[in-house]
């Protein structure tokens, strides 16, 4: 009988096991086709055209040989085509050097899967063929991150493990991420590079913990470094970790003999002295050969690629302000990104349980103490840049995660050790307390999911705008979005309207006076404005953009002569079906690229006629 029950628990675990899995695959992929086929998002439409030009065949050159060599040959400029031997200078040059090739070589590797599948490996790639792959690459490092962080998780804390269902709640809390699932969906760097220093971690705590020799601790750190500087060469801070680690984890040699000890000491320093050098030294090396193996470019092509990286450069440190960075003008190093950032990606309860957890949890355990270190070897620099955006804070994300699951774990282990006179009606409500803990965390993963389950915003506000607007009406909006409404859903019928409008710069009114004749004379013509995001109203300083700010404060009031009559916005939210209402999230306030991308707040304004 007992082997029977036990068998029936086993069964019942694994479905469960099998069950969240499907959730987990199904978080990171549903709606994986946002947007398409306009490209939404700057960085990931970049990559996506680098992957499209991504070549690599002998090319051809033609020389310019004069009549004189061909005698009285006509015409007097014969042209030869010669086809030169292999070229491994451009041979699958990006001419993109913002990130590195790894990223851009799996996106074309992936393209040519999905092509083969299709039946189409003749045609060129198209721009989403390479968006598509760029998901799928970021969709499948998130899954595979989760297994990461929970084994992060099972080393650490081990002893709590011997539950069954502490195992499946821990493994909820993983999936139901919003930065997760966000940077699953972006075709970018992100879910790499998470993964990636996630790994790392993974790696040093086993050697810390003696669960790996330093060989291996070596080799495998060295890759992973490697593969992080093929994807983004910023990410060299990572290889801070595993060198510390193994600088610090000095052991010295055990002798039967102190006296020989004593006697010995300088050459036992000394020689463990050198393999701990020899050990970075091939960190380093291998890390090294990593990077050019899978990014080679940025070596063949060093010119163009260290112009990149000091344009890069400079925008993040803010030494070259542009349009896109004006809403770090002013900001407070590392309160933004506890304030704008964090709460967001994380959620509230995720973020406050996490800062706990790094306050409160052992400051004895060198584990723990590690995940500390490894987070603050890299908050703390990238905190203190100009440049806050949500994506330079993505490697650490998971780490604050850990940090709240060790802490509730460890809340949990404590009070059920409190022995009272109802021990098992004081049990029952600890764990409940749990699971309301738990469920408070997962619900912010959970409504960020109907971002990708419904259609892009772009397009709810775009049929709008066809059915309510009258055709050649005249359109005044701000420039520099990635995509212009209105925009024809591709699964809905085209409409045959047309519209004059005016993509209107915004950004340098206050500099320029003829801006504000201009902007006068659209406003005194435009039936509608529309605002896309929140981008150029929520980014600008009062006193240093008076008159840009007087604009909105005017359009927002009334007095310019202009009615909302229509807002779209796809927060994160989870609806009840059977009454139709929502718990909404509404993170319009978060740092501008968490929101802007994939769910703006789109509002519409129409000129009232005067009586």
């Amino acid at each position: 009988m007992l082997e029977k029950i036990n068998g029936k628990k086993k069964l019942l675990f694994h479905c469960l096991i099998a069950l969240l899995f499907l959730i987990l695959i199904y978080s990171r992929f549903v709606g994986l086709n946002w947007g398409l086929p306009y490209p939404m998002h700057p960085d990931e439409r970049n990559m996506a055209m680098a992957i499209e030009q991504l070549r690599c065949q002998p090319p051809v050159i033609s020389l310019n040989l004069p009549k004189s060599i061909f005698g009285n040959w006509e015409p007097v400029t014969t042209w030869l085509k010669i086809v030169r031997p292999f070229d491994f200078l451009n041979c699958f040059n990006p001419h993109f050097f913002a990130y590195g090739q790894l990223p851009l070589y799996l996106g074309y590797l992936v393209v040519y899967i999905l092509k083969f599948f299709d039946g189409d490996l003749g045609f060129p790639i198209n721009f989403q063929e390479a968006t598509i792959s760029l998901r799928i690459i970021s969709a499948v490092t998130s899954v595979i991150n989760v297994f990461i962080l929970f084994k992060i998780i099972k080393l650490i804390f081990n002893f709590q493990f011997s539950k069954l269902a502490t195992q499946l709640l821990i493994f909820l809390i993983l999936i139901f991420s919003p930065y997760a699932i966000q940077f699953a969906h972006f075709g970018t760097t992100e879910s790499l590079l998470m993964m990636f220093y996630s790994a790392i971690i993974y790696y040093s705590l086993l050697f810390v913990d003696k669960k790996i020799d330093t060989l291996s601790f070596v080799v495998n750190s060295s890759i992973l470094v490697g593969l992080s500087l093929a994807t983004k060469v910023s990410s060299l801070i990572f290889l801070i970790t595993p060198f510390l680690v193994l600088l610090f984890n000095v052991e010295f040699l055990k002798q039967k003999s102190s006296a020989l000890i004593s006697k010995n000491s300088i050459y036992l320093y000394g020689y463990k002295l050198m393999n701990k050098m020899m050990d970075l030294v091939i960190l380093v090396f291998i890390s090294l050969i990593v990077f050019f193996i899978f990014s080679p470019h940025n070596f063949i092509n060093l010119k163009d690629f260290i112009s990149s990286m000091n344009y890069e450069s400079d925008v993040a440190l803010g030494k070259s302000l542009v349009f896109y960075t004006r809403q770090f003008f002013s900001t407070k190093p590392f309160y933004f990104q506890l304030e704008k950032i964090f709460p967001f990606a994380l959620g509230w309860p995720a973020f406050i349980l996490g800062s706990l957890g790094f306050i409160g949890l052992s400051w004895k355990d060198k584990k723990i103490n590690l995940l500390r270190f490894a987070f603050l070897i890299y908050f703390i620099p990238s905190a203190m840049i100009y440049a806050k955006w949500s994506r330079f804070m993505a490697p650490v994300f998971p780490i604050i995660l850990i940090f709240a699951i060790l802490f509730i774990l460890n809340i949990k282990n404590k009070i059920l050790k409190i022995h009272i006179k109802y021990q098992n009606f004081y049990i029952l409500i600890c764990n409940f307390a749990f699971c309301v803990l738990i469920f408070a965390m997962i619900l912010p993963g959970i409504s960020y999911l109907s971002i990708y389950q419904n259609p892009d915003v772009r397009f709810h506000a775009s049929d709008w705008i066809y059915k309510n607007i009258p055709n050649n009406s005249y359109l005044l909006f701000e420039t520099a979005n990635v995509v212009d409404i209105p925009i024809p859903n591709p699964k809905s019928q085209i409409p045959n309207l047309n519209y004059q409008t005016v993509s209107f710069n915004f950004y340098d009114l206050d500099q320029s006076l003829d801006l504000q004749s201009e902007l006068i004379n659209h406003i005194e013509k435009a039936d509608y404005i529309f605002i896309p995001s929140r981008r150029i109203f929520a980014n600008h300083p009062k006193e240093k953009y008076l008159i840009l700010n007087k604009y909105y404060e005017d359009l927002f009031s009334g007095k310019l002569g202009f009615k909302k009559v229509a807002e779209f916005n796809s927060f994160p939210k989870i609806c009840w079906p059977l009454n139709n209402k929502c718990l909404v999230f509404d993170d319009e306030q978060a740092e501008e690229t968490w929101t802007v991308f994939d769910h703006p707040v789109i509002r519409i304004y129409k000129k009232i006629k005067s009586s």
